[in-house]
């Protein structure tokens, strides 16, 4: 098993890392490692935790193909699976024990799977990084209009809301303060982080995957883990906040609103029907905004995300 603390400097490649995970044995977890010639922070980039999420570990490989010890000053470990066990099922949630990774951080040494899974993730990566990117996009049940999420305050000042304009995405939006997110609790633990969306519906998105790589390229200039560059100028992305709305009632979600649409209070944004049509629960807009996400399977239960209807900021 790689030692992260042990790290020379000089290398560069993929490596496996087992993962304790119960008493029966390890989960090997795929590992890019690159260690600069010159010292310098480091930086950990995360993608499926969620085992339905694909645009992020399309984009860690080919950005991987860019990085060498000449390059990179200071260590960069890429992790583009970080749910293994979910990934090989395509679901959000583990099929061992039904957990969310993204809501376990920064878990147990003798807890559930998942739960031991998230720890050692954080405690051998996050903890000891500088720096942290988890890149997330709407798994099989959701999509999201393409958004970097910052945690704190919309100001320059802020490192990780302008972490997250710099990766060059149209949106920025203010992450909730959700327990148990990996870059949330990054945060909470002294780190600079960014968590960001694209799309899914469980879709590969090529423009995804090349947004997050240069995404990714953009941020670790911006951190000085590599030489800065030219690069096309970007447009000054909106900034939002708020969280989902959440579904009233079990049925068949049905909506014409499409990512980005801008709504007035008051607007009907769905319904939740039977197979028949008959209306169990309406969605309507608490306040005017736009839609930064949507529920994309039909099938909804009570308590599910059904709309994230994002609420502008200025800065």
């Amino acid at each position: 098993m790689m030692n992260v603390l042990e790290l020379q400097p000089g290398y560069c490649g993929w490596c496996q890392v087992g993962v304790p995970i119960d008493s029966w044995g390890f989960l090997a977890v795929e590992v890019f490692a690159c260690a600069g010639h010159r010292p310098g922070p480091s930086v950990l980039v995360v993608a499926g935790v969620h085992g339905d999420e694909y645009e992020g570990p399309f984009a860690i490989a080919r950005f991987a193909d860019t990085l060498s010890p000449e390059n990179v000053i200071g260590t960069v470990y890429l992790i583009p699976v970080a749910n293994p066990l979910a990934f090989a099922a395509g679901t959000r949630l583990s099929p061992v024990d039904d957990l969310n990774l993204a809501r376990v951080f920064p878990g147990k040494a003798d807890g559930m799977p998942t739960e031991r899974l998230a720890y050692f993730l954080f405690h051998e990566f996050a903890n000891k990084a500088d720096y942290l990117i988890d890149l997330h996009s709407g798994g099989v049940e959701y999509e999201f209009l393409p958004v970097a999420g910052f945690y704190g305050v919309p100001k320059p000042e802020n490192a990780s809301f302008q972490a997250a304009r710099t990766m060059g995405l149209p949106a920025l939006w203010q992450l909730p303060e959700t327990a148990g997110v990996l870059s949330r609790e990054a945060t909470r633990a002294g780190k600079v982080a960014v968590g960001a969306e694209y799309l899914g519906a469980g879709r590969v998105s090529e423009e995804g995957v090349q947004a997050y790589a240069t995404g990714l390229q953009r941020c670790l200039q911006l951190w000085q883990v590599l030489e800065p560059s030219s690069s096309p100028e970007v447009p000054e992305p909106r900034v939002f906040a708020d969280d989902w709305l959440l579904a009233a009632a079990t049925g068949i979600f049905r909506t014409s609103r499409k990512l980005g649409d801008n709504v007035l209070a008051g607007e009907e944004l769905a319904t939740i029907v039977s197979p028949r049509g008959e209306v169990f629960a309406q969605i309507v807009a608490p306040h005017a905004g736009v839609i930064l996400g949507l529920r994309s399977k039909a099938y909804i239960t009570a308590g599910s995300w059904a709309v994230l209807l994002a609420r502008e900021l200025s800065f």
